[in-house]
């Protein structure tokens, strides 16, 4: 990418979408075009041209996603999906009829069938996984890796899919229904060290696995792609390893320093017991993480810390 390319982030104020800003401006991008509520509504067609038409766009980082914790999908499967499917058709076609050069699309790991072998290889992604919690997500994300198929096939646009593992890091949701695992982890076993509580309840047995990155990896491996094309149209973001609930929540209790008990509730949901990536394609492209798992915590929970201070101080 030229130094000086019109470049969009589809999805900016997301927790990916900070994490490309912030890199690409290190890296001396300076036409950064951002796109995002309430400026521009993905989910409205009208808005949607109008962007595109204005600032054709060169290079799309497409981010936007409906996505959220369990309980948020339990509540919101309509939302969910009909947005998701909404901004995926909107940017794409728009994408397509304005010439963008390359388009990168996020997708998820929920992508994989269920029964698929660990890790989780991009030649056995097909979705399969109906009638469960992720599914109005994961359904809607494989619709939009699909679509990004069909505009290869049909018009030779470079729109290619990455699958990164679950991210987490600045800019995330640490509270409600709509925080991840690690985010929401934190919060909560901060909250109990200065509330002085004696345990916090960790959902599920705590023996299912998860692939963890912080956001600036995984943003860093996006724009790592877009400089250097790939011929797949799907590729793996991941560490190569995974780690127990257990193990994490013993990692983010560690790095905050709290003495309480971790108690694991096995009667709450948690989710498929693994979910594994094979990085191989990415690592051969030259591409590695740069910080281990308590690293990625660390960094989080700074900034965590320094949010709340900040809403203190207000």
């Amino acid at each position: 990418m030229d130094k000086c390319a019109r470049i969009c982030v589809v999805g900016n104020k997301g927790t990916l979408g900070q994490a490309i800003c912030r890199q690409l401006e290190i890296e001396g991008y300076a036409n950064i075009i951002l796109c995002d509520l309430p400026e521009v509504d993905c989910t409205c067609q009208a808005d949607v041209k109008a962007f595109f038409k204005e600032h054709r766009p060169e290079y799309v980082f497409f981010l936007a996603a409906i996505s959220a914790g369990i309980e948020y999908k339990r509540k919101y499967p309509v939302e969910v999906m009909l947005q998701n499917l909404q901004m995926e058709t909107n940017i794409l076609s728009y994408a397509h009829e304005f010439h963008t050069s390359r388009l990168l699309n996020v997708c998820s790991a929920l992508l994989y069938p269920s029964t698929a072998a660990m890790p989780l290889d991009e030649k056995d992604a097909a979705f399969t996984n109906l009638n469960e919690i992720d599914t109005p997500y994961s359904l809607a994300k494989a619709a939009g890796f699909q679509l990004c198929q069909y505009y290869r096939t049909e018009y030779g646009d470079d729109f290619f899919t990455v699958v990164p593992c679950n991210f987490f890091g600045e800019y995330a949701s640490f509270e409600g229904d709509r925080a991840g695992v690690v985010p929401s982890l934190i919060h909560r076993i901060h909250h109990a060290k200065e509330e002085k509580h004696p345990e916090v309840v960790v959902w599920g047995t705590g023996r299912a696995c998860r692939e963890f990155l912080n956001s600036k990896d995984v943003a860093n491996a996006c724009i790592w792609l877009m400089k250097n094309p790939t011929k797949y149209p799907l590729i793996n973001i991941g560490r190569g390893h995974e780690y127990t609930i257990r193990q994490t929540a013993e990692m983010i209790k560690k790095v905050v320093g709290y003495e309480g008990r971790l108690v694991f509730d096995s009667n709450k949901p948690e989710g498929r017991l693994h979910m594994q990536l094979n990085t191989e394609k990415i690592f051969k492209t030259g591409w590695a993480p740069q910080m281990d798992l308590e690293e990625s915590i660390r960094d989080a929970y700074q900034w965590y810390l320094s949010t709340r201070k900040g809403k203190n101080n207000d």
